[in-house]
C-alpha cells in the first residue's frame, strides 16, 4: 500500500484519496474491494445510488477505469477517525466504462465529496458524491 495509509492524519487522508483516484482510474478490482468500507454508500455521476455490493458488481471489467484523471482537492476536514475530501477533477472516461457509456469519451469535468474512516490502522472509503458539471458562464444562468 502506498506511504501514510495507516497513518490517522491529514496527510494520511490524501494519501488515501490519492489512492483511490489510482485503483478507480487503474481498474484494480481486488485493491477496489479491499479499500471499500463494509458500509460503503455512493450517490454517483449516473445518478445511481448504491451500496457496497452493488459497486463491486459494476466495477467488474473495468466499468470505472479512466484515461486520465487530473484531481484538485480543494477542502480537507478530519474529525476523529472520520476525514472529508472535496474538490473537482477533470477525468476522461476509458471506452467500455459507465461513464463513457453516459457522457462518451472526451474529458468531463466533476465535482466530489469523498468521506474516508481510519479503523483498524487505516483508511477505507466510506462514501462518494460525484456529479458530473457543464462549465456556467455566469452565475444564476
Amino acid at each position: 500500500m502506498p506511504e501514510l495509509l495507516d497513518e490517522l492524519s491529514e496527510a494520511g487522508l490524501r494519501a488515501a484519496n490519492r489512492h483511490h483516484s489510482r485503483i478507480m482510474g487503474a481498474g484494480d478490482e481486488q485493491a477496489f474491494a479491499q479499500f471499500l468500507h463494509p458500509n460503503f454508500i455512493i450517490n454517483g455521476p449516473q445518478n445511481i445510488c448504491g451500496g457496497r455490493d452493488q459497486i463491486l458488481r459494476l466495477s467488474q471489467g473495468g466499468a470505472f477505469t479512466t484515461e486520465n484523471c487530473q484531481t484538485r482537492v480543494e477542502r480537507v476536514s478530519l474529525t476523529g477517525n472520520v476525514g472529508i475530501v472535496m474538490g473537482d477533477d477533470m477525468v476522461t472516461p476509458a471506452d467500455g466504462s459507465l461513464l463513457a457509456a453516459w457522457f462518451g469519451t472526451t474529458p468531463l469535468r466533476r465535482r466530489f465529496t469523498d468521506v474516508y474512516i481510519f479503523e483498524d490502522g487505516g483508511w477505507l472509503l466510506l462514501a462518494r458524491q460525484g456529479s458530473v458539471v457543464k462549465e456556467a458562464r455566469k452565475f444564476g444562468t
